[in-house]
């Protein structure tokens, strides 16, 4: 595969083989209609090839270019810990497989966005980015972006992901989730931006969530009362949800959003 993948057509490409099945697959796109599909993207960057060059595109091309053509919400966001540095997180809300794909078309067919493509591929200022689709919680099926109030500091955003050991044990964590640990999550004071299921990607089974607070501190104090709280205590030990069983890993890095982010 050519280093210098074409990214207007890349928000829809990586799903085209799994919209040609037809019968079965069909009829589960269409019953899941009214849940979001994500794509997750980790950009590879590099500090001696001009980095600020991919927001600068971003900003200026890619984000107008897709609110033309109906792309997002779209969070953008920096990593400060928890992988390789310097890197850029992007994340994606689009309200179907089928919207993705029209909505990518639409994005290859804008002819000043497909300009500014052209002059950007010519240097490119990252080394790969890796993508990955996930499908929306059934109790949290889009993204939700919390207010941002002119002049507020931006928040800190957590980007959790969890292993399982079979599609069984996730799903067991995903009945945990939208029965029950989203709520707490609320109560606790986490500000919930997305919960998806890894339908493509690496390291399967798993699931993503990407939860926000204030500053560090408040993330602390957060996580501190969710674990006292009495409904947590209450579901951590239930058959089938408990840590060993639903989860073998876990893996957390901290991001910031980047000033043409859309959730900050």
């Amino acid at each position: 595969m050519k280093r210098r993948e074409m990214l207007r057509t890349s928000l829809a490409v990586g799903v085209t083989g799994l919209a040609t099945a037809e019968g079965d697959a069909a009829t589960a796109q269409t019953s899941r209609e009214a849940t979001h599909i994500y794509e997750l993207r980790t950009y590879e960057l590099r500090n001696d090839l001009q980095p600020t060059r991919l927001g600068e595109y971003f900003q200026q091309h890619l984000m107008p270019a897709a609110r033309r053509a109906g792309i997002g919400p779209i969070g953008a966001f920096q990593v400060v810990s928890g992988q390789r540095t310097p890197a850029l997180v992007v994340a994606i809300d689009h309200r179907s497989m089928a919207e993705m794909e029209a909505a990518g078309a639409r994005l290859a067919a804008d002819s000043e966005f497909t300009r500014a493509t052209s002059a950007f591929e010519a240097e490119l200022p990252y080394v790969r980015y890796e993508s990955s689709l996930l499908r929306a919680f059934e109790s949290h099926p889009k993204f939700e972006i919390p207010a941002s109030d002119a002049g507020r500091p931006p928040r800190l955003f957590e980007l959790r992901t969890y292993e399982s050991r079979t599609t069984s044990t996730l799903r067991n964590k995903i009945e945990m989730f939208n029965q029950e640990e989203i709520k707490i999550f609320r109560d606790c004071g986490f500000a919930t931006i997305f919960f998806g299921e890894t339908i493509v990607g690496s390291r399967m089974p798993n699931l993503t969530y990407l939860i926000a607070f204030n500053d560090m501190a408040a993330r602390e104090k957060a996580w501190d009362t969710f674990r006292a709280n009495p409904d947590w205590e209450r579901v951590k030990g239930r058959p089938g949800w408990r840590d060993f069983e639903a989860v073998t890993n876990i893996s957390a890095s901290y991001l910031r959003p980047t000033t043409f982010s859309q959730i900050r």
